[in-house]
């Protein structure tokens, strides 16, 4: 991830990733399913990741989906979020995205992902000791990097 655009003060709260090839043990745990979520879900798991989707909606036969609301903590604890899981936030909504996470880091000690729509959401998101990746800059750059 870049952390060009985020303030120097914000890149030292970050949770260390973990080193090593994925296992097992390392579970991603998506938060919001929709298209978005559906396919980091895959693409983890493709990797070699273990990992679950939790939505309301979410449907998809390769992924294991947790049905229930990410704001509710008792569905975050059936899903298994604990201390070794990483959280990534997913909904269509970065309101929505930065309740989640701050649910999610009040509730576990989790590394907390955040997908962010708005690039100007990116600093609120990070000075709150997420995360961030701002969805429209990644598409953007990858569509100037082609042309």
């Amino acid at each position: 991830m870049n952390h060009d655009n985020l303030p120097p003060n914000t890149r030292s709260t970050r949770p260390s990733r973990p080193s090593g090839p994925p296992t097992a043990e390392r579970t991603h745990i998506v938060l919001g399913g929709g298209q978005m979520g559906e396919t980091i879900a895959r693409r983890l798991d493709a990797s070699g990741y273990a990992v679950r989707i939790v939505d309301q909606s979410s449907d998809t036969a390769e992924i294991p989906v947790i049905q229930g609301d990410p704001t509710d903590p008792a569905v975050l604890d059936e899903a298994g979020l604990s201390n070794d899981t990483t959280a990534i936030v997913a909904t269509r909504s970065d309101r929505r995205n930065l309740l989640i996470a701050q649910l999610v880091r009040a509730h576990f000690s989790s590394r907390v992902i955040v997908l962010a729509n708005n690039p100007e959401r990116i600093t609120a998101i990070a000075d709150a000791g997420h995360e961030p990746i701002c969805v429209t800059t990644a598409c953007s750059d990858r569509i100037a990097t082609i042309l």
